[in-house]
C-alpha cells in the first residue's frame, strides 16, 4: 500500500518525493524504480488524456476561433521558451514542473511526435536518478 502511495506522490509532486522516500529510509534503487513507476503511469495518463482533452477543446472552440491568435504576456514567455531551447528545453525543467504539467505541454506542442511520451518517460527516469543521488548526498545516513 505504502508503495502505491509513493507513486502517487511522484505523478503528483515529482520534484519532492525521492528526497521524501530516502528521509523515510528507502533504498537507492527502490526509491528510483518507484519514482520512475508513478511518473510513468502519469506521463502516460496525462499525455494521452491532454491530447484527448485539447483535441476536445479545439473542437468545441470551432475552426475559426482555433486560428485567431491570442497572445498574453505568458503565452509570449512560453512560445519564447519553446522557441529558444525546444523540446530538450522540455524535457530539462520537467522534473521541476511537475509530471502533469510537463505531460499536458508535451501533448499540446509535441502531439505529432510519436517518441515524445517515451522521451519524456526516460527524462523522468533521469530526473528520478538525479535526485535520489542529491537526496542520498544531502541526508547523513545514520
Amino acid at each position: 500500500m505504502e508503495l502505491i502511495f509513493w507513486a502517487l506522490a511522484a505523478i503528483v509532486k515529482f520534484l519532492v518525493t525521492p528526497s521524501l522516500m530516502v528521509a523515510r529510509g528507502w533504498g537507492f534503487l527502490p526509491t528510483v524504480l518507484v519514482s520512475s513507476a508513478g511518473a510513468t503511469v502519469g506521463v502516460l495518463m496525462f499525455y494521452y488524456f491532454g491530447k484527448w482533452m485539447l483535441k476536445k477543446w479545439s473542437e468545441f472552440r470551432g475552426e475559426k476561433e482555433a486560428k485567431r491568435p491570442f497572445f498574453t504576456p505568458k503565452r509570449r514567455r512560453l512560445i519564447r521558451f519553446r522557441s529558444r531551447f525546444g523540446m530538450w528545453g522540455l524535457l530539462g525543467v520537467s522534473g521541476i514542473i511537475s509530471v502533469p504539467i510537463a505531460a499536458v505541454l508535451a501533448a499540446k506542442y509535441y502531439q505529432k511526435d510519436e517518441r515524445m511520451p517515451w522521451v519524456l518517460i526516460l527524462a523522468f527516469i533521469i530526473w528520478a536518478f538525479v535526485l535520489t543521488t542529491l537526496s542520498y548526498w544531502a541526508v547523513p545516513i545514520a
